[in-house]
């Protein structure tokens, strides 16, 4: 295909992809709204999060390589508090305002740093926020996600706008920015420093000078952030996190991920129609028939098969992701080649079902958090003291449901049944269980309480406790 195509008026497929990305944005929304509203992000790491930042009224920046990640997804919380909100549970909404609203507001950014002959290359943020960013989502603080949607803005400003001033700004700036956004970005910003020093080898003026600043910055910041990856600051959760990549998330026959069965399905359908080139429809009908089957497990057993366990461990897949198919694209564009022709009809039908799967799978998941959270709200609301992990697990969850389960045995229960006590009035919380290799608050330590201005320690049955 000739270099001028990708310049040409816009196409059929553009127009297809073009709905397509928009509908994706808009179920996203959808997600977005429910899971804000149940405060869902709260689950592992949010809810601990929450009261360190609530303590102080300022950002919790815990991982230095994810400064920047971290402070839009704790932004919303921190000016709610400074602004006179006490109450924990709007602070949580907060929160989660910031970590599930900013992928769609980014993802969303996109479209307008496109070109309108250009508006093909959405694809890649298309694919990310419909296929990849589902398998993470219900882990609460997973930067990758954030992170991937900055440096897929960050790909298309340098891809389309540096030769235009605000563009080459906006594409330094952004640089810059992600120099702390995730330390697995360490090869995207590589790659990215390295094609911006192949560009102003071609070009000239204001475009030669901002692909110099471009690849400068990225050249810092990759190794920058290849030295949190080399030195991390916990050795234990880059194994866990490398151990993910290696296909953990994916789980089990008994613990399955259904939302990385579904878009795998999709992929697998998709590169067999590339490779009969069309002739069949046999895998969109497969394809179809796995997002009806795993839509329909989800809803008929959903506390058997929601693993948050699975979930966190796919919580590197959105960076990587992009970092592989940012380097594809790029490669098309230079010869070329646009992404609009590989989305024809019956490849449109595969994501359109698959978008329509992830959403309602993220929307039984909210759902089943949020009679979670009910149900936790209740019992710390008719006990005093601490709750032992035996009584936790009786009272609520007396079926054995995995998805409970994985939930009352990690030490996220302790902090997240604090933000859940009535109206900040703390007369109990549950311990996580036994063998949870560490919990961040201790009864016998009054110092490793939260001070949250939200909390009151009045009603505890503990000496000293904080007040």
């Amino acid at each position: 295909m000739a270099r001028s195509e990708i310049s040409s008026p816009v196409t059929d497929d553009t127009l297809r992809l073009a709905r397509l990305f928009w509908l994706a944005i808009a179920v996203a929304a959808l997600c977005a709204v429910c899971a804000i509203c149940t405060a869902r992000d709260l689950v592992y790491d949010g809810a601990f999060y929450l009261l360190a930042t609530a303590a102080h009224a300022h950002l919790r920046i815990i991982e230095p390589a994810r400064a920047v990640v971290q402070g839009l997804q704790q932004c919303f919380a921190v000016a709610g508090e400074r602004a006179g909100i006490t109450d924990l549970f709007v602070l949580s909404r907060l929160l989660s305002l910031g970590i599930s609203g900013w992928p769609v507001v980014l993802t969303a950014l996109c479209w307008p740093v496109l070109p309108r002959a250009e508006k093909a290359w959405i694809l890649g943020p298309l694919l990310n926020l419909a296929a990849v960013i589902p398998l993470t989502g219900f882990i609460g603080i997973g930067e990758g996600i954030i992170a991937s949607c900055l440096l897929w803005l960050l790909f298309l400003l340098f891809a389309f706008r540096l030769r235009e001033p605000w563009g080459a700004a906006a594409a330094i700036l952004l640089a810059i920015a992600c120099a702390f956004v995730h330390e697995a970005a360490f090869a995207f910003m590589a790659g990215l420093s390295l094609a911006a020093l192949l560009r102003a080898w071609r070009a000239h003026g204001l475009e030669r000078l901002a692909a110099l600043c471009v690849a400068m910055v990225a050249g810092i910041a990759a190794l920058y952030l290849l030295g949190w990856t080399l030195a991390p600051r916990s050795a234990i959760e880059r194994s866990n996190f490398l151990f993910g990549l290696l296909g953990s998330f994916f789980g089990t026959g008994r613990e399955p991920n259904l939302a990385a069965l579904a878009s795998t399905a999709a992929a697998l359908a998709v590169a067999a129609m590339a490779w009969t080139r069309g002739r069949t429809s046999w895998p969109a009908w497969g394809a179809a028939l796995i997002f009806v089957i795993a839509a329909g497990f989800m809803l008929a057993m959903p506390d058997r098969l929601i693993t948050p366990g699975r979930y966190f461990a796919a919580r590197g897949l959105p960076v990587m992701f992009t970092t592989a198919a940012a380097a594809i694209l790029y490669i098309a564009k230079e010869r070329g080649v646009s992404p609009a022709r590989f989305v024809t009809r019956p490849v449109a039908a595969i994501l359109l079902g698959l978008i329509l799967t992830q959403a309602a799978l993220q929307l039984t998941m909210t759902e089943r958090w949020w009679t979670y959270t009910g149900d936790l709200r209740s019992l710390v609301a008719s006990r005093h003291g601490v709750v032992s992990f035996d009584e936790s697990s009786r009272a609520i969850n007396p079926s054995g449901s995995r998805f409970r389960r994985e939930l009352l045995e990690s030490w996220s229960v302790e902090p997240l049944s604090l933000v859940l006590a009535p109206h900040g009035q703390v007369q109990a919380w549950v311990e996580a269980a036994p063998f949870a290799p560490w919990v961040p608050y201790h009864a016998d330590k009054p110092r490793s309480l939260p001070r949250a201005p939200g909390l009151d320690w009045s009603r505890f049955p503990t000496a000293g406790a904080p007040q």
